[in-house]
Formats: structure tokens, C-alpha cells, sequence
């Protein structure tokens, strides 16, 4: 019986270093000079260091792991510039189930009516590997490589091998599927880098590694369904990228999956210069659950149990523990709060008892991505503290009914804008969310950004094909010039929610004009009266003119428009604009201003988005909070994140939130924008979870921002 795998939420998640629990540590060193030659030094001079990988494409740097005390040196070498700590980089493990709902024969990603079908361009995957011996891959699959096991082989991670994995190939069918199911680029070259282990375990040493390889290769796109949640433009993943596309690679990313608020976007799909994707919901039936007069919750689902499709009222218990059921319990579903016990214990004991479906509920509001991924017999889902007690307060009996969604952006889908460069992300969106592909013996349907991006990787690789000779910037100008403006009724989605919009298959090939520079980044908006101003440049490739006029916006306070003038312009010519306005912070809302500007160009309305970071917005100053052992220091930690803009002083307490015991750790006065580290004592403070309270003072003005942290036992 083939495998068939149902509706999962799949993320990439960004996971505690493994030094902080290792005597070992790992880290991205670069060097000044041939990394090669630091290779061959430090096997030399350091016999107890281990060179993991040698990175001389996207940058100059070796990956080295060794003990504290012997790395204590090499830390001091002359050679060395920057030494970066590797992050961990993790996906749930996949379970499988058999279902009768999923039919990939319906998965045809392709356009019928599209002449082009990627024959002939070469795109890398970096992911968990990809089963090539799938029937609706064979055809596609070129080769790779494999940074986990340094060979030619990357197949996924097998039951017999430790964790199986399954995310790779998922993304292969997307992209490149060619059989039962079809992807969007069903002939295109595919060529797979395994960059994540077994349970789809690795670290961003890999992951570079493997970027680099599929530079090397040659490829023409790159897709990157992974990332982490930290907000920067300029760590060693978001560079590595970058450099990628300098050297004339398309490389496509998913933007992350910890919406739904603002700045959640996450690295590498901070890069300037990559693609980065967001998910919407094209069309799916969501079950909503109530009590008498209580509110229609949606259902939010544990991503390994059975759909809830409950098609009657079903009574409802709430309880605080199993052991307060009967024995038998069948045609009941089961609220109740979850506490400390994992689910893979809760789980199995409702399961002895019968429950038709069980809902959780915590102090903490747990978001479903994640819980421990844990099988389940019966419907299980999770609702916050609040929506319990809606629920407790109504009759006995819970009502599920169903609505169906079109056009929505999926509620986890990352959004932007990118904090310090204040960029426009997603770039734009594509449909993520029950996305029915390839897996290991069978088909799955899955979301997450991880399942838009390839298929804009498959959309960027039939443009690619229709023009050969486009670079990566003409390409993403072709695939975001086309969009659609994407709206829920008639309300349109922000600019850091779509970007440009929803992907545009056939127009991103057909569309006879492009708009370069179509996003319109005004950066942080700091002086009393201000004038900004940016280009766009538009290119007619037509054999006909094209007339341009720009609609005036709506006129609104603290914000006057000057636009340009019509015009025309002629066949096979091009034309670069100024759009410019004259901003006055004081007499604006707080908070992040964006929307569009509309241009007609011939019959077709575009919207441009724009956005600016108004001097008084709430955006975050600190973002990408890390915690690891201090360098050859066993009692001592580093507490690491990047600082958005100068700060004048800073003042960092601990909270500990069971017995709100506050320890102060620092003070620190003029900050630089950019990664900072500060080492502190941490040998008297138990393991845990903390809450890290930033006070920032600015220009006379004092903020409070708190993050979350785990301390480990060292």
C-alpha cells in the first residue's frame, strides 16, 4: 500500500545551538586570506580542530569544531576576521497516514495552455534530500549532493538510517514533479543538495555548504524552503545569499512561518536580493467550533491528526485531567488544559478512554507548529486560554460547522518589513496551504511558506527558459511586475503581508512591460519635514507604445504625493520615473506606514507598493536574540542580538517568570547599529525559561521591549 500522508503544517524551525549542551562548538570563521590555506594551517598547528567545510564562493571562511580550550587560540590567530557561532536548523518529524482525500492525480501545478515547461534549467534544492527514485521525480532528478555524508547521494534520511524525512521531496514535486502529479516546471533539470539529517536535523554550516555547492553546480535557481526567525539583514545566511545571486543565481526563500504579526520575517529571506515567498490560501473549507452564544472558533489543528470533519453537536467535556474521564468516554470530545504532560503521554491515555476529538488549551497559548509531533487516532486540536472559556460558558454541546476561504494569506505565513533596512518582505505570495505533492513512496499534502516557495522556484524556472538570457534581477522583475493585488472581499492585504502580490503564472511570460525597482522602500522617516524620493523604471517590450498615468492617492494628512506626469512610451524603449513625497512625521498615526501607488499602464492597473517607518513607530530595536557559551569560558555565557538602529544606553534585566525575580545583567551606553555580544556570569542562576527586559533609551526617550530566552544547564 503506498504511503499517503495528510494535511501537516511543515516548518523549518530554527532550534537552540547544539554546543550549548556539547563540549564541542562549532563555528563560521572567516579568514582574510585562501581559506584553503587556513585549512591546511589549522590541521597543521591544530591537531584537536576539526575543518567541517571550506567556503571560498560565497565567502571566505572555514567551519571548525573543537573544544573551547583549543579553539582559545585559533580565535586569536591573525588570519582570522569574524567568528560566527553555527545555528541548528530542525523539521518535525513526518508520520504518515493513509487517506482517501488526497488524490495527486488533481495536483497539476502547470498550466495546460503553457508552451514552456523548464526544459533545460537547472534548479537546486537545499533541503532534507529527495527521494529520486519516486516515480514522479525520476524523469526530473540530475543529481546533487550530500554535505551530511559528503557524497553523491542525497537521498532523504531512511527509517534504517535514524529519523526518516520527508520535506525535500515535497518540495521536488512542486517544483519538478513529472508523473501522477505535476509540478510547476515538470521538465526542468532537478538537482538536490542534502543540507538537513536524519529528523531533518543540520545547521546553517551545512546549509552554506550546500548553497555553495549549487553555485558551483551551476544552477540556475535555488530554493531554500528553510530559515530561522531572526530578523537581520546581514547575518552570515543572508550574505551567503546574496553573494549567490551576485554571482548570477536566482535563489528563492521562504519567508518563515511565524505569523501573523508584523516583523516576523525571518533569515535568509531578509535578503535584499533573493525571492522571498510568502503562503495564501487559494481556496480551503475551514471548520469552525462553538458553543450557545459563544464565538465561531476556527480550528487549529495538532498537524498529525485526523481532519476534524464532525458532522453533528457533540457534547463537551472540560476537564483538568485524564484521570477525571470514565472509562468510556465515546462520542465526547474532551477540552481540556494541558499543563506540563507532553502529548505524546496526553495522547495515548484520551485514546484508551475513546474520545471522538479533543481540544487543548494553555496559559502560554501554544501555537500547534510547535508541539511535540505526536500520532493521533482522533481530531485534535488547540484553542488559546480566552477561547476555552467562551467555551466552558455555553451549553454542553459543541456545533461545528464549515466555511469556505478564498483568497486569504494563510495566518502563519512571516511578515515583513526587515528591521534596520526597513525592506518591503514577502516580495510577494503563492499558494501554500494544503499543497498535495511527493514524498517518500507516496503523496502528501502539506503548508507552509516551505511549499510556496518552489513554486515560484517553478514559475521563475519557465521564465527562465522563455528568456535564457535574463539576468536574476530581469527575472524577478518579470515574476513581480506580474502579480495580482491580492484582497480578502474588498479589503487589500498590506505590503508586508503580499509584497507585490499573488504570482501570476502565464502574465510573468506574456506580460509585454516590466517594472524594475517596483517596490518602494522609503527607509525611516527621522526629521520634522521630510522629502523622499525613489526611481522605477519601466521597460516596454512591445511593438506598440505604452501609456503611463499615475493615479493621485487618496489625500490623507501628513503625507503630500508628487507624481509623474503622463506620458507614453515607445515600442521597445524604456523609461525611469522619481516618485517623491513630502512627509511629516507629527501629523501621522504611529506605527509603519505603507500601502500602493497606482499606475495604468495601457489597460492594466499595477499597484506599487511602498512603505516607511515613521520616527515615533513601535518596530523593534532588538531582534535575532541568541544565547551560547561564552568563548573558552565554561561559566560564563554570551548573550548575542542585533541592534537596529545606535542606541544611547541600554540596560538589560532577567526576569525569571515564576517567581518574577529580576536580575539585572548589564548596562551599556552607545550602542552601534549591528551584532552585539556581552558576556555575563551565569553560575548562579537555574535553568529555564526567562523573560529579557531591554530598556532602551534614545535621544531623551525611554522603550521596553521583552523577548523571551531558554537558559540551559551548562
Amino acid at each position: 500500500m503506498r504511503l499517503i500522508i495528510t494535511f501537516i503544517t511543515l516548518t523549518i524551525l530554527l532550534c537552540m545551538p547544539s554546543y550549548l549542551q556539547a563540549q564541542e562548538a562549532t563555528w563560521i570563521m572567516e579568514v582574510e586570506n585562501d581559506p584553503e590555506e587556513a585549512k591546511q594551517y589549522i590541521e597543521e598547528y591544530y591537531p584537536f580542530i576539526e575543518v567541517e567545510y571550506v567556503y571560498d564562493t560565497l565567502m571566505q571562511a572555514v567551519v571548525v569544531t573543537g573544544k573551547q580550550r583549543h579553539v582559545k587560540d585559533l580565535h586569536d590567530e591573525p588570519f582570522v576576521n569574524k567568528m560566527s557561532p553555527v545555528q541548528s536548523y530542525s523539521v518535525p518529524q513526518e508520520i504518515s497516514k493513509s487517506e482517501e482525500d488526497i488524490h495527486p492525480e488533481r495536483a497539476r501545478y502547470h498550466p495546460s495552455s503553457m508552451p514552456f515547461t523548464g526544459k533545460g534549467v537547472k534548479v537546486g534544492v537545499v533541503d532534507t534530500g529527495v527521494d529520486y527514485q519516486h516515480p514522479d521525480l525520476e524523469k526530473s532528478y540530475h543529481g546533487g549532493f550530500d554535505v551530511v555524508d559528503f557524497d553523491e547521494d542525497p537521498m532523504e534520511t531512511k527509517p534504517d538510517e535514524g529519523m526518516p524525512t520527508l520535506h525535500g521531496t515535497h518540495v521536488s514535486g512542486i517544483i519538478a514533479g513529472n508523473g501522477t502529479m505535476q509540478g510547476v516546471a515538470p521538465e526542468a533539470d532537478l538537482f538536490v543538495y542534502r543540507a538537513l539529517g536524519p529528523g531533518g536535523a543540520g545547521s546553517t554550516a551545512q546549509v552554506i555548504a550546500a548553497l555553495e555547492q549549487a553555485v558551483k553546480d551551476d544552477m540556475d535557481i535555488i530554493n531554500l524552503s528553510l530559515g530561522s526567525e531572526t530578523n537581520s539583514p546581514d547575518d552570515p545566511m543572508t550574505r551567503a545569499v546574496n553573494k549567490a545571486v551576485d554571482l548570477g543565481k536566482i535563489v528563492v526563500v521562504a519567508n518563515g512561518n511565524s505569523g501573523p504579526e508584523d516583523w516576523t520575517v525571518g533569515s535568509p529571506a531578509t535578503s535584499e536580493k533573493a525571492i522571498s515567498v510568502g503562503a495564501a490560501i487559494t481556496e480551503q473549507t475551514i471548520a469552525r467550533i462553538s458553543t450557545h452564544d459563544s464565538e465561531k472558533i476556527p480550528v487549529r489543528q495538532l498537524p498529525s491528526s485526523p481532519k476534524w470533519e464532525l458532522k453533528r453537536d457533540q457534547p463537551l467535556i472540560a476537564i483538568d485531567s485524564v484521570d477525571e474521564l470514565e472509562e468510556s468516554i465515546h462520542d465526547r470530545v474532551v477540552l481540556m488544559k494541558k499543563g506540563d504532560t507532553p502529548y505524546n503521554e496526553l495522547i495515548p491515555q484520551l485514546e484508551e478512554k475513546g474520545v471522538t476529538a479533543a481540544l487543548f488549551y494553555n496559559e502560554s497559548n501554544d501555537d500547534p507548529n510547535e508541539w511535540e509531533w505526536v500520532e493521533a487516532s482522533f481530531p485534535t486540536a488547540y484553542v488559546t486560554e480566552e477561547e476555552a472559556e467562551q467555551l466552558m460558558q455555553g451549553d454542553e454541546y459543541l456545533k461545528t460547522d464549515y466555511q469556505t476561504v478564498k483568497n486569504a494569506l494563510a495566518p502563519f505565513s512571516s511578515r515583513g518589513p526587515v528591521a534596520s533596512t526597513w525592506t518591503i518582505k514577502p516580495d510577494l505570495i503563492a499558494p501554500g496551504v494544503e499543497i498535495v505533492s511527493t514524498v517518500p513512496d507516496g503523496y502528501a499534502s502539506l503548508q507552509g511558506t516551505s511549499m510556496a516557495a518552489p513554486y515560484v522556484a517553478g514559475v521563475t524556472a519557465l521564465i527562465k527558459q522563455a528568456y535564457p538570457d535574463d539576468t536574476p534581477e530581469q527575472i524577478k522583475s518579470r515574476l513581480l511586475s506580474s502579480t495580482n493585488l491580492f484582497t480578502i472581499g474588498d479589503q487589500e492585504l498590506s505590503p508586508s503581508e503580499q509584497g507585490t502580490g499573488f504570482v501570476d503564472t502565464e502574465k510573468a511570460i506574456t506580460q509585454k512591460y516590466t517594472i524594475d525597482h517596483n517596490r518602494l522602500n522609503f527607509g525611516k522617516i527621522e526629521d520634522s519635514l521630510k522629502q523622499v524620493e525613489r526611481s522605477i523604471t519601466i521597460t516596454n517590450n512591445d511593438r506598440n507604445p505604452l501609456s503611463v498615468k499615475f493615479n493621485i492617492p487618496k489625500r490623507e494628512t501628513g503625507i503630500v504625493w508628487d507624481l509623474p506626469l503622463n506620458t507614453t512610451i515607445g515600442p521597445n524603449e524604456k523609461r525611469t520615473f522619481n516618485i517623491s513625497a513630502n512627509i511629516t512625521p507629527d501629523r501621522l498615526e504611529k506605527g509603519t506606514k505603507e500601502g500602493y501607488i497606482e499606475v495604468q499602464l495601457n489597460d492594466d492597473l499595477k499597484h506599487l507598493p511602498y512603505l516607511f517607518i515613521n520616527e515615533t513607530s513601535d518596530y523593534p530595536r532588538i531582534t535575532g536574540l541568541e544565547l551560547d557559551m561564552a568563548p573558552f569560558q565554561n561559566e560564563r555565557v554570551t548573550l548575542r542580538f542585533y541592534t537596529n538602529e545606535p542606541i544611547d544606553l541600554l540596560t538589560v534585566t532577567l526576569i525569571d517568570p515564576k517567581n518574577l525575580q529580576a536580575t539585572e545583567l548589564f548596562t551599556e551606553s552607545e550602542l552601534s547599529k549591528g551584532v552585539f555580544e556581552k558576556e555575563f556570569e551565569i553560575n548562579e542562576l537555574p535553568k529555564g525559561e526567562y523573560q529579557v527586559v531591554f530598556e532602551i533609551e534614545q535621544e531623551g526617550e525611554i522603550l521596553y521591549e521583552e523577548k523571551e530566552i531558554y537558559l540551559p544547564e551548562f
